[in-house]
């Protein structure tokens, strides 16, 4: 993943609670490098569940 570390929402929420702007502000950047990146990542997963479930 081109040297972007993965996002979940505790680190995102980790951010918020740190109450660090410059924290906050550098895993909000990487949130948008991700989100661009990946895309609508959350339709992918569905799919990939969807595809679980047929070989199950």
């Amino acid at each position: 993943m081109s040297g972007l570390s993965v996002l979940y929402g505790v680190g995102i929420r980790d951010a918020i609670a740190s109450s660090d702007l410059s924290k906050m502000k550098a895993v909000a950047e990487q949130a948008k490098k991700a989100i661009k990146e990946q895309g609508d990542i959350h339709a992918a997963f569905i799919e990939l569940q969807e595809a679980i479930k047929k070989l199950e």
